[in-house]
């Protein structure tokens, strides 16, 4: 049985894939990220994430920087 679990996009290593289940911000953040794409349910794939400073993330292709304390508030899903 696979199990999935729901964590913050900043814990995420290089080449992970999430599926984007909710931001936990308020309204002036999550209205930015949702015009970046970060929809629920849209993939969302690792770039590169050096454990410091920005994330570089892929979404719908495109390839975003998040600075981590954003990163921080993308709740993602991953399988185990």
């Amino acid at each position: 049985m696979r199990r999935s679990r729901i964590i913050p996009l900043a814990f995420l290593p290089d080449g992970a894939k999430g599926i984007v289940r909710g931001i936990a911000g308020g309204y002036g953040v999550r209205r930015r990220l949702y015009e970046l794409g970060f929809v629920e349910g849209t993939e969302v794939i690792v770039v590169r994430n050096m454990g410091a400073g920005p994330l570089i993330v892929s979404v719908y292709g495109s390839r975003l920087a998040l600075g981590r304390g954003v990163a921080m508030k993308v709740l993602v899903e991953v399988g185990s």
